[in-house]
């Protein structure tokens, strides 16, 4: 079955980040969602401690660059199905079914 890979960048996003993880983890399914995978640049806003009250989101670190952490949280993910977010974004409801359904469209002739 297929999985998702969320990739996430931040840099000083302690604001919103909570919201957006809360709004992830409510809106999806475990069924569908591998791993939530926050990279921070260089957070010195608290960002860090408000990821980790999550127990399924990995927190890496990486050089500031928005380019730069995605591409390492693509590297690092485990899944063929990445799905990138901007933190200040909030994806609909079931938007994993979504994107699910829309890859399988590809692969049925």
């Amino acid at each position: 079955m297929n999985k998702i890979s969320i990739i996430i960048p931040i840099l000083n996003e302690a604001d919103i980040i909570e919201n957006l993880l809360k709004h992830l983890l409510q809106n999806s399914s475990e069924e569908l969602i591998s791993e939530i995978i926050i990279v921070d640049g260089g957070s010195t806003d608290g960002s860090q401690k408000k990821i980790s009250g999550f127990k399924n989101v990995r927190l890496l670190n990486s050089e500031k660059g928005r380019a730069v952490q995605m591409n390492f949280g693509a590297k690092n993910a485990k899944e063929n199905i990445l799905y990138f977010l901007h933190a200040d974004s909030l994806p609909p409801n079931r938007f994993d079914q979504a994107i699910i359904n829309e890859i399988l469209k590809l692969y049925i002739f």
